[in-house]
């Protein structure tokens, strides 16, 4: 009986497709094709993703004992270290070895921009 379906349901689908696929114009066969592969290459990547993101992926399942035991005291693990770096030091100037450094220097006639000359189209 289970067999039975299948066979009609399969038969049906390739029916169906051969009657839709007969009717449509050949752009939307390609785009209706088109559609299908991309579905068809995006099946893998969502179960990886899907695999990769479970919660028991990559994990222990039995904890691991951190520290030491020395009989009736346990110790913890040493914390790791963390080294910050000192923060950067200010330039010479605001030390006051050169005083005026930290200021900009004046524009030069270089950099100051020369008026723009528009001409406007069609007004005659």
């Amino acid at each position: 009986m289970k067999q039975g379906l299948i066979v009609i349901g399969s038969v049906f689908a390739v029916a169906l497709a051969v009657v839709v696929g007969n009717r449509l114009s050949s752009e939307a066969t390609a785009v209706l094709v088109g559609a299908i592969c991309g579905i068809s290459a995006s099946i893998p990547i969502t179960l990886a993703i899907v695999i990769a993101s479970s919660q028991n992926w990559g994990r222990v399942d039995a904890p691991q004992q951190i520290g030491y035991d020395y009989g009736a005291h346990k110790f913890a693990a040493q914390p790791p270290v963390i080294v910050v770096a000192p923060p950067h030091t200010l330039p010479a100037a605001a030390h006051g070895l050169m005083p005026n450094a930290m200021y900009a220097m004046p524009p030069t006639i270089d950099a100051i921009p020369t008026p723009r000359d528009f001409r406007i189209i069609g007004n005659e």
